[in-house]
């Protein structure tokens, strides 16, 4: 997964199509959805690849291509994120345009055991797929971390994707380990963004991941018995040494 580090810095959202993705680079495509890496090995995910005529777009524009992801529940939903998110910056890194679609749904002709969770557009972009770092606009690091000289690994969960740029994520911790934690939203934000939320972590502990092992660390991510904090509920801990 490292590879896909350079492309947290570039990738950006995509709404602007002008032609499906060559048959080559679909099979490509197709080939790395295969290898996408689960952080919870034991939680069921499908993925698709699907066309615009398999999806309803609810009044925006169609994408060639969709990825469809599904899965169960909120553990899914974290998953899913993690792993879809390799997907997007590897498209980032062939210089095919992909945007998250929280909105569209899969029509009803569009089957699974599993419970649709969320789409992936992609195709060749009619606008830039990358962009510069000083382009990005989410919180400062102090915002997001307590954790001291762990900036150059931390940046890239910064400039992590999120539903409406929410940017839920909170992270601390110590002693080769980093605890992430969920903003618990007010009512009002809980009744648009709950489902999203824990896609956005998974999201997160995507490039949390990919950052670590650009800079040398092994990884293990487990689900721990970790500290409470006031506003905010625990997703998982990523344990890294040398």
């Amino acid at each position: 997964m490292k590879e896909l580090y350079p492309f947290i810095f570039r990738r950006k959202s995509t709404r602007k199509y002008s032609s499906p993705v060559p048959d080559v680079e679909l099979q490509e495509i197709r080939d790395y959805l295969g290898g996408l890496e689960p952080l919870l090995p034991s939680t069921p995910v499908e993925f698709r690849i699907m066309g615009e005529n398999d999806v309803s777009t609810r009044m925006q524009k169609p994408a060639p291509h969709y990825i469809a992801a599904f899965s169960e529940g909120n553990i899914g939903r974290l998953n899913v994120g993690f792993m879809l998110q390799q997907m997007d910056l590897k498209l980032s890194s062939m210089g095919i345009g992909s945007c998250w679609q929280g909105i569209p749904r899969v029509k009803g002709h569009v089957k699974s055991d599993l419970e649709f969770i969320i789409l992936l557009a992609f195709g060749v972009a009619a606008e830039p797929v990358h962009r510069e770092p000083s382009e990005f606009k989410r919180k400062p690091l102090s915002e997001i971390t307590d954790m001291a000289g762990m900036d150059d690994v931390l940046e890239a969960v910064r400039l992590a994707p999120s539903a409406v740029n929410n940017q839920p994520w909170y992270l601390t911790g110590g002693d080769g380990m980093i605890h992430a934690y969920c903003r618990v939203q007010n009512p009002v934000k809980r009744r648009l963004l709950g489902r999203w939320n824990p896609i956005d972590m998974g999201i997160a502990l995507a490039h949390l991941k990919i950052s670590l092992e650009h800079h040398g660390y092994r990884t293990e991510f487990k689900i721990l018995k970790a500290p409470e904090i006031k506003n905010y509920t625990y997703t998982g801990t990523f344990i890294y040494g040398d």
